[in-house]
């Protein structure tokens, strides 16, 4: 018997804490979901930042400027490692120094897709910002990760250098936007309905298998 194909857009921003959860609580989330769905990740872009300085800023400085109530961050950041604990992984969500601008890492993971390696690529470049405390903005770095992917370095450098490149990623992140997506990570049911949140593994296998039931109906 052919499984139902359960297509699932991760609409997602490198530097959100509680997008690296919802990423490896998808993975969890699609092993359970394996008996029953053909399940087909596409990871897309979303700046949260999108004006950030291509150089990047002091990722705490920003942080105090938008978050000042120091309490409340503290227990964000508890609530994000709670989270990923149950996940099965633990990371530092006040850890990276320097906040990037993401258009760059989003370049790579969409050029990943198309060399069908995009896993792969999301999970290193995440890695790379959360645990090694690397700068995801830069060409060289970037270059690295998409190698270790399985990424030629010339069709990496060509497009980072790529504007136009760089523009398909702004515009998708505009569209997102202007579809209604205001919190990542927002997870998209065979592209017809979806809903937000780093929530754990149980959780969200039950959020999808409720939203791949609701599009299955629709399209019944």
């Amino acid at each position: 018997m052919t499984k139902p194909r359960l297509i699932v857009d991760i609409v997602a921003d490198v530097v959100c804490p509680w997008c690296y959860v919802g990423v490896k609580s998808f993975l969890a989330s699609r092993d359970a979901l394996a008996a029953d769905y053909d399940v087909a990740p596409r990871f897309r872009p979303f700046q949260l930042n999108p004006g950030l300085a291509l150089a990047g800023v002091d990722r705490h400085e920003f942080y105090r400027a938008k978050f000042p109530d120091a309490e409340a961050l503290a227990a964000a950041r508890e609530a994000i490692r709670e989270n990923a604990r149950a996940a099965g992984f633990d990371f530092d969500p006040a850890a990276p120094a320097l906040l990037p601008n993401t258009v760059k890492a989003h370049q790579i993971v969409r050029l990943a897709h198309f060399a069908g390696v995009q896993e792969r690529a999301v999970l290193a470049i995440y890695r790379a910002f959360w645990d090694e405390m690397k700068d995801i903005g830069d060409d060289a770095t970037l270059i690295d990760i998409a190698r270790r992917a399985g990424i030629d370095d010339g069709l990496a450098a060509a497009a980072l250098a790529s504007r136009e490149d760089a523009a398909m990623i702004e515009a998708e992140t505009d569209s997102f936007r202007q579809a209604g997506v205001s919190g990542v990570p927002t997870f998209i049911v065979n592209e017809r309905t979806g809903f937000s949140g780093g929530m754990p593994p149980q959780q969200l296998t039950a959020a999808l298998k409720r939203t791949a039931e609701i599009t299955q109906g629709a399209k019944a």
